[in-house]
């Protein structure tokens, strides 16, 4: 188990260290993105990419996809209150998606397992990270002094920081 959660972190660190890594005519995207992306080549979409989107995602809006250096075909887009960017490798099978999204949307049985081991701090936000089959669910907590930040993976609940308030 420890293990599992050890490779889907590294593989966590490695994709948002990758996406960061992007140069060259970067710009701002408006909207909940508010990153930087890569948009000095047109995008051409491989087939295998497209329909294992639209297989996997429906009902979305504000689709803009985009290419990094390493061929990494990445996707950002936005459906009911859910903001989410999901990469595709050449062959077109998906790596991950990263998804943020407030507590309304959060799986019945997440927020049932965090209201009951946190009652009295309310849910700030959430970041779903889908990858390697596994999906893991980091939530900000929030009290009157502190903000909490946990993981939610598999049923288990660890708790990753906890920072003061600046009141």
């Amino acid at each position: 188990m420890k293990q599992i959660s050890a490779l889907f972190a590294l593989a966590f660190l490695v994709l948002v260290a990758t996406a960061s890594a992007q140069n060259s005519t970067p710009y701002k995207i408006g909207g909940k993105f508010e990153e930087e992306i890569n948009a000095s080549e047109k995008y051409t979409s491989n087939a295998k990419v497209m329909n294992n989107f639209n297989r996997m995602f429906n009902n979305v809006s504000k689709v803009m996809w985009t290419k990094d250096k390493h061929g990494i075909d990445r996707v950002y887009f936005e459906r009911t209150g859910k903001v989410t960017r999901a990469a595709f490798n050449r062959k077109g099978q998906f790596l991950y998606s990263i998804t943020t999204y407030g507590e309304e949307y959060l799986p019945e049985d997440v927020l049932y397992l965090v209201k009951k081991s946190y009652y009295g701090r309310s849910i700030f936000g959430v970041t779903e990270v889908s990858a390697l089959d596994k999906t893991a669910y980091l939530v900000i907590l929030q009290d009157k002094t502190t903000w909490l930040h946990i993981k939610v993976l598999d049923g288990e609940i660890s708790e990753e920081k906890l920072l003061l308030k600046a009141n």
